[in-house]
């Protein structure tokens, strides 16, 4: 074996149109249909987990370190599912009811899953520390552009007449403020959408955790009117899963694990399969 036989080709990805952060709904919704039940109780236990997990010293940063190869398992789940609904639809006959096999469906996943769990806890490490380093990068930065303000303030306030300077500053000062908090706001945006594929690169596609961030952000930013669109029902959407004392989140965990393997399919489909 020469060394370019140790060579693995990056993934390619696809430009998809916008309309598909509706169809990735869509799809989400249709994987939870296939299995409710099995989906039903994996959400429960997953959340239980969770909260558990929220419940011990440290467990904010537990749960934020813990919670992407955890839902992880419901991406693996939901690409199975997918895979037998194909595989059911193959050898149906036109015409009659279409029967996916889902027995053993969430053993497969567990098998699978723990098979990636290695690999999954190093990417949810790197996109912790990633975010640690961003964050205090804003922070610092807010920091000396506030500075900045109050100075530059100061100096228009000096330079006008006393009975309009503070009025002009402290209308430049608003105007500077604004602008700053929306630039602000979609930094945090963009940020916290990079990281969108890295749990379906490693988990699905077999994508080395650092290899996995780097593909996930160019993905994004080549497709992000589709996960944008995704994203702006997403509010709405999970303000009703609260309402019912939160027993929306055990369908639309479900739903967002499906939605999250469309996306990957829709953009990757077969290419960093692994």
């Amino acid at each position: 074996m020469t060394s370019q036989d140790l060579v693995v080709a990056e993934p390619s990805f696809r430009l998809v149109a916008a309309g598909y952060g509706l169809r990735w709904w869509g799809e989400g919704w249709r994987s939870f249909t296939q299995a409710p039940l099995p989906w039903v109780g994996l959400a429960l236990a997953l959340l239980v987990l969770l909260w558990l997990i929220g419940e011990l010293p440290l467990g904010g940063v537990l749960s934020q370190w813990l919670s992407l190869p955890l839902l992880a398992f419901g991406v693996i789940f939901a690409a199975l599912l997918r895979q037998r609904a194909t595989r059911a639809r193959e050898i149906t006959p036109p015409g009659m009811p279409l029967e996916p096999q889902n027995e053993g469906a969430l053993n497969a996943s567990a098998k699978a899953w723990s098979g990636r769990i290695g690999p999954l806890l190093l990417a949810s490490l790197l996109v912790l520390a990633i975010g640690g380093v961003v964050g205090a990068i804003i922070v610092m930065g807010l920091g000396a552009l506030f500075g900045l303000g109050l100075a530059s303030m100061g100096a228009l306030a000096k330079m006008m007449t006393p009975g309009m300077g503070m009025a002009a500053g402290m209308g430049a000062m608003a105007g500077s403020v604004l602008t700053l908090l929306l630039l602000v706001l979609l930094a945090l945006y963009l940020f916290s959408v990079a990281f969108w594929f890295v749990n379906t690169l490693v988990a699905i596609g077999g994508v080395r955790p650092w290899d996995a961030v780097k593909l996930s952000v160019r993905a994004e930013f080549a497709n992000l009117a589709p996960i944008t669109l995704f994203t702006v029902l997403l509010l709405p959407i999970s303000l009703l899963a609260m309402l019912p004392f939160g027993l929306g989140l055990l369908v639309l965990f479900p739903v967002l694990s499906g939605a999250s393997y469309a996306s990957y399919h829709d953009v990757f489909g077969d290419a960093a399969a692994g």
